[in-house]
């Protein structure tokens, strides 16, 4: 689905909730920029058996109906001044406005005294696109239960590093032969400033899941992740972030009482990543240079998912890049 239908389609509940409030408005700025037509304006306007509910819902399935070009720029009347003025619960909703130019990131200290520490070493972001930002996103497997808001959190990725200048690739209910293949296929096509990799799925202390877990022992390890991307040509001096969102055990931390990401519901509202398993074994991450590995949780732990708005790393993520790279 493209991206900007995608969006509204994933915050359909959200925009609906707001926009009801004053229905005649965003109608008749809808109509004003030509994206539906006078008559399909006059069959939309509300009237005294109308409820605004209704109206926005329609118009909302009308403007999907007609292509991701109107959802772009429907998109983009929700972002102008007016509009949030008139609602301004859709700061909240919307991605920011434009992709930033340039990104500075930092190198990590090593020895370097604090003060000398970090002005060391910038990476330059400056093609278009920025790089390839691949999103391996299991959903359904052959034993373990759905990871029901997993499709939330790929949503949310693909938005924001699409907003960031990234070429979003997806892929869907992969076996762990399969993603082995979509790794070795990126490291090889791979090409721009920077490299991201967003694995969600069920897994365990030993590596994670693939579609086909009834396969024992069968698990995608953290090394067969980082592999194909040791000895890229193209991708050489330049950072190479990998996200996951998967159990690596089956204990809770502390007191949390959640949902998990594992094969089973263990909560009432949230979900796990993992499986259980019986010889947990701790993975080792290879400390090569410019790789950045962030997992959602660690050694023998649940990591936690909301079955509706996702996880909460996979969310806090997102949030922090659209919140912090503007600055």
């Amino acid at each position: 689905m493209e991206p900007h239908k995608r969006f509204i389609r994933s915050n359909k509940p959200k925009l609906i909730k707001v926009l009801c409030t004053d229905a005649s408005f965003i109608l008749q700025h809808v109509e004003g920029k030509e994206l539906i037509t006078e008559r399909e304006y006059n069959n939309l306007i509300p009237n005294s058996d109308t409820r605004g509910e209704k109206v926005t819902i329609d118009l909302l399935d009308k403007l999907m109906n007609k292509g991701d070009q109107h959802c772009k720029e429907f998109i983009a009347l929700l972002g102008e001044d007016e509009t949030l003025q008139t609602f301004p619960a859709l700061k909240e909703i919307l991605p920011p406005p434009t992709a930033p130019q340039q990104v500075a990131v930092r190198t990590p200290a090593t020895d370097t005294p604090v003060q000398e520490a970090g002005l060391v070493k910038t990476y330059a972001m400056i093609q278009s696109p920025r790089g390839l930002c691949v999103i391996i996103n299991n959903v359904n497997f052959e034993k373990s239960t759905e990871r029901r808001g997993s499709d939330t959190d790929a949503d949310t990725l693909e938005q924001v590093f699409h907003w960031l200048g990234f070429t979003v690739e997806r892929h869907r209910n992969k076996t762990v032969a399969e993603m082995k293949a979509v790794l070795q296929e990126c490291s090889q096509k791979a090409v721009g400033d920077c490299f991201i990799c967003c694995v969600l799925s069920h897994g365990k202390s030993e590596g994670i899941l693939g579609h086909d877990d009834d396969i024992e022992e069968n698990v995608l390890t953290m090394d067969e992740i980082l592999t194909p991307f040791k000895g890229c040509p193209q991708l050489a001096g330049k950072p190479k972030l990998f996200f996951i969102q998967a159990c690596r055990g089956k204990r809770f931390q502390d007191e949390v009482i959640l949902t998990t990401d594992s094969g089973g519901e263990v909560a009432h509202e949230l979900e796990t990543d993992v499986r259980p398993f019986q010889r947990p074994t701790i993975p080792t991450i290879p400390a090569d240079a410019d790789v950045l590995v962030s997992m959602a949780t660690v050694n023998q732990y649940y990591s936690l998912r909301h079955p509706i708005e996702g996880s909460w790393f996979i969310q806090s993520l997102c949030r922090q890049l659209r919140e912090g790279v503007p600055r």
